[in-house]
């Protein structure tokens, strides 16, 4: 059963991706990130297929296949590289309705996996979107608000699905951190990240 704000966490922490993504400069597409090998430009597309994906689950829809390989994904395709922001903002409110029906987080959905119980994809996916919404602030300089329940949601998710989801190479290895570190940084740190990341200087 759908706990009462778990879709409204959902739908807070697209808001945050889809936010840090507007707040984009074309001309730093090519920034690394925090993320794996991806650049600015790749973590977009990236967030692309998430939302597209999370649309579909959530109406338990099948999702076009190459969404897992094309980059960029059918949605980005052929459009100029300013308008990816607006593109991720058309279809994040879809997105976000999908899962406010209490249906989606009923019984099993895989998002491109095998199937788990969809209050536990949920979580991931509440956790996703608000660390790649800091991966994107941080690869450009931008401030970010992550509000304290979104960093505990993800903390709690990342605790309880780190190595299984590392297991399947969908994250990299835990960063070591202080045990009275703040929140946010340990849920960071579970996810591969190192919460003390900034680009590197030319």
């Amino acid at each position: 059963m759908m706990s009462p704000n778990r879709a409204e966490q959902l739908a807070q922490s697209i808001d945050l991706v889809v936010d840090a993504a507007k707040g984009v400069p074309v001309d730093q597409y090519h920034n690394p990130t925090p993320c794996f090998d991806f650049t600015v430009k790749d973590l977009i597309n990236h967030i692309a297929m998430m939302l597209l994906m999370t649309r579909d689950v959530g109406t338990r829809t099948a999702s076009d296949p190459s969404l897992l390989t094309a980059n960029p994904v059918p949605l980005l395709a052929g459009r100029p590289e300013s308008d990816w922001a607006l593109l991720l903002a058309e279809i994040a409110e879809p997105a976000a309705r999908a899962w406010s029906e209490s249906a989606a987080w009923e019984g099993e959905a895989g998002l491109g996996g095998p199937p788990m119980a969809a209050t536990s994809l949920g979580g991931i996916l509440i956790a996703e979107f608000t660390v790649h919404a800091w991966d994107t602030a941080v690869a450009t300089g931008q401030p970010i608000n992550i509000p304290t329940s979104l960093a505990k949601a993800t903390f709690d998710t990342y605790t309880r699905e780190a190595p299984r989801m590392r297991g399947l190479g969908l994250l990299a290895d835990e960063v070591p951190q202080d045990a009275n570190a703040p929140l946010l940084d340990r849920a960071l740190a579970l996810s591969g990240r190192n919460p003390r990341w900034s680009p590197p200087t030319n």
